[in-house]
């Protein structure tokens, strides 16, 4: 029986480079008992060329929310809140290992239960810890340094744009709802083509852009003087289509984050 073991190829679960889809994967190598060194997740990310391992065997999984939201309740209910907490903020990072780090952090989760998070000695609960760190550290800085313009009037619609390396829409968007309440706005993630929707007493949403959306609100926000009237058309429009995340200026403001800010733009002449 242990030969069969040793002898068995690789297993590759191919699914969508989501939240929904990575989980959805780890539900199902989770309940397969195929073994778990010999599972690997691999997100589909759009533009990058696929690597297929010799002799490996394949799975498509289809993405399904409600074997995601099993794997996300079992996680906090039978490991821990701050192991849920690690993965949810694993899953919104640019990782390319992020699939298969969540995976055997799970795995070990549900082995060793809620003392997994201080386990350091563990080489994927190292890295997930790590991931984690970076994600959370990103979020803070964006609740610091983040600007917004007005660009239409009557009624007036705000605007910030960040390219954040993580998915930190969602951790961002309360902080700025909470203290914007009164104000119609827009977070818009450049790199990740979505934007956070913030109308006055309605709660507020992230949804994806499409390509067209994306670009013709980049060409919105090269000439946002000549385009005010516009501004308003096109929040009103996405928000119809709702589809429910110097040194001390480098330290404070690290200029990667500074193509947006208004106070490093230059004056208009």
């Amino acid at each position: 029986m242990r030969q069969e073991e040793e002898n068995r190829p690789l297993r590759i679960y191919q699914c969508e480079d989501t939240q929904d889809g990575i989980l959805t994967a780890v539900y199902e190598a989770g309940i397969s008992g195929y073994g778990h060194k010999y599972i690997r997740i691999a997100p589909i990310r759009e533009g990058e060329t696929e690597s297929f391992v010799l002799f490996a065997e394949y799975i498509t999984v289809v993405t399904d929310p409600e074997h995601a939201r099993i794997v996300l309740d079992k996680v906090q209910s039978g490991i821990s809140r701050n192991a849920y907490e690690y993965v949810m903020y694993a899953l919104a990072s640019n990782d390319p290992e992020k699939a298969n780090l969540v995976y055997q952090f799970v795995t070990y989760g549900f082995t060793i239960g809620r003392r997994v998070t201080d386990a350091m000695q563990i080489p994927c609960v190292k890295a997930i810890f790590a991931l984690q760190r970076r994600v959370r550290n990103e979020a803070a800085w964006f609740r610091e340094i983040l600007r917004f313009q007005e660009v239409s009037v009557e009624p007036s619609v705000l605007l910030a744009v960040i390219e954040p390396d993580h998915r930190i829409l969602t951790m961002i968007a309360s902080h700025f709802a909470d203290r914007l309440n009164p104000e119609r706005f827009m977070i818009y993630d450049k790199g990740h083509c979505e934007v956070m929707i913030h109308v006055p007493e309605q709660p507020w949403y992230i949804r994806a852009l499409t390509v067209q959306e994306c670009a013709q609100l980049d060409v919105l926000l090269e000439q946002k003087e000549e385009y005010v009237i516009l501004w308003k058309t096109f929040f009103d429009s996405i928000c119809i289509h709702e589809r429910r995340n110097d040194s001390l200026q480098t330290n404070m403001a690290p200029k990667k984050y500074r193509t947006h800010m208004t106070e490093f733009q230059p004056e208009q002449q």
